[in-house]
């Protein structure tokens, strides 16, 4: 006999309160050539942030309310674009993982690692569109 669970929207748009909404995120870019990974510190990540293009800046903002998803019966939260770029007159810079945090956490909320690396030249950019999503 088989049983199942239904978490309620309510419950999970409260979660959403709770974990999500109005929470600052952090989006960043790292070549990892180490072995950190998703349970290291969030510090040590930073450590390994990628430098020497005068462009690359930290993409960072709120996340704001989101509401019931019918079709994929989740709530979800607004989607966040981050854009990196590569300076015109700079060197560019090669990273292999996107990493997702939110202020005041000690740990990473989650990471997009690119196989094979991306290589920014000066004037290139990049763009993500990351979806935050409660679901049971």
């Amino acid at each position: 006999m088989a049983s199942v669970t239904t978490v309620s929207q309510r419950e999970l748009k409260r979660q959403a309160g709770l974990c999500l909404e109005g929470k600052t995120y952090v989006i960043f870019l790292v070549d990892n050539t180490t072995s950190i990974s998703t349970e290291t510190a969030v510090a040590t990540w930073y450590a390994e942030v990628i430098s020497g293009d005068a462009a690359y800046a930290d993409v960072t903002g709120t996340l704001s309310t989101g509401s019931w998803n019918g079709t994929d019966l989740r709530y979800d939260l607004p989607s966040v674009t981050a854009t990196f770029s590569a300076d015109g007159g700079g060197t560019g810079y090669t990273y292999n993982t996107v990493v997702i945090g939110f202020d005041g956490e000690t740990y990473i909320h989650s990471v997009i690692v690119e196989s094979p690396a991306i290589t920014l030249a000066p004037g290139q950019s990049k763009t993500y569109t990351l979806t935050f999503a409660q679901d049971d």
